[in-house]
């Protein structure tokens, strides 16, 4: 799975973030001054010498917004970390629904506002708050990692549950039918013609994964002879589901075969027109699967959005 990066000879700051709710509502303000100027934000800043995290979050939220917090709950943890810069800012980010008190701007932050959940202002928030949001709004523990050049440009991101280690694992294959530069690809007969659906089938008790990619190949494209060439072990872990699985892709270059059949669910199609969000988790996945090079993958997804992604090459 994941590797958590490390930080030696780094120093850290502690800072806090809370994130204040009501009803399908979250309350925001806009950053005036200091980090973040000019960005929509939750209520936080540092903590400060003897002073515990939790009460450095009430005391900004209170500083920032005039807002007395009756409870909250820490959800996740965010290393923000900076090129060129030796020390790692240690975010706190808290969950507030109970609070009391009247919403008083500040110098700092003005103006503070009720946003709808689903209309929250993220073109104008910090970049790295779509990747972890969805955690926050499910109250799903979670440690991250994201690396800044500046404060609007994001080289990479980790991004690991808490409760990933207790996750069951199911094992599925996936087989991949291409020739020259086209791939075969279900067209599914109930949306609308420009979606495309990938199907992967579960490895069954006691049957080998080699046989399992066998099956699949005749059961969906009636192919029996051809070569297997297993390229890929992937990862997809949904944020709210108990279990992770992992498919492992095995590509066939059917090139210089006719001993195959299509079906009418099936079609040919150039990879260059494919709409690849639409067939995998991210536009790389595919052209790192046609380099016919072993890669393990990684997807952190909640929906149809990726929050994590991470490529390892296995040669």
């Amino acid at each position: 799975m994941l590797e958590y990066p490390t930080f030696k000879s780094y120093s850290r700051k502690l800072l806090t973030l809370t994130l204040i709710f009501k009803n399908d509502e979250i309350l925001l303000g806009m950053k005036n001054r200091g980090m973040g100027k000019g960005k929509w934000n939750g209520f936080g800043g540092k903590v400060e010498p003897n002073e515990t995290i939790d009460d450095a979050a009430k005391r900004e939220v209170k500083e920032e917004c005039g807002l007395d917090v009756i409870s909250m709950e820490k959800i996740g943890i965010i290393d923000f970390e900076y090129v060129g810069s030796k020390e790692i800012l240690e975010g706190h980010i808290y969950f507030c629904d109970l609070f009391e008190g009247d919403i008083i701007e500040s110098d700092e932050m003005a103006p503070i506002k009720w946003f709808k959940i689903k209309d929250s202002p993220c073109d104008t928030m910090w970049i790295d708050h779509k990747y972890w949001f969805p955690m926050i709004l499910k109250k799903i523990p979670f440690k991250a990692h994201f690396k800044y050049l500046n404060d609007d440009t994001m080289i990479d991101s980790t991004i690991i549950l808490s409760n990933t280690v207790n996750k069951t694992r199911e094992t599925w294959v996936n087989v991949v039918v291409k020739k020259d530069n086209q791939i075969l690809i279900c067209k599914h007969k109930h949306i609308d013609e420009s979606e495309y659906l990938n199907r992967h089938e579960q490895v069954m008790t006691g049957e080998s994964i080699e046989n399992a990619a066998l099956r699949y190949l005749k059961m969906h494209y009636e192919i029996t002879t051809e070569k297997l060439q297993k390229i890929a072990v992937v990862n997809i872990e949904l944020i709210d589901k108990p279990y992770i699985q992992e498919i492992q892709f095995f590509v066939v270059d059917i090139s210089k075969s006719t001993n195959a059949t299509l079906t009418n669910d099936y079609q040919w199609f150039d990879t260059s027109n494919l709409q690849a969000k639409k067939l995998w988790p991210d536009d790389k996945f595919l052209s790192t699967l046609f380099m016919m090079k072993p890669f393990n993958a990684y997807f952190l997804i909640d929906n149809d959005n990726v929050l994590c992604s991470k490529y390892n090459n296995n040669e």
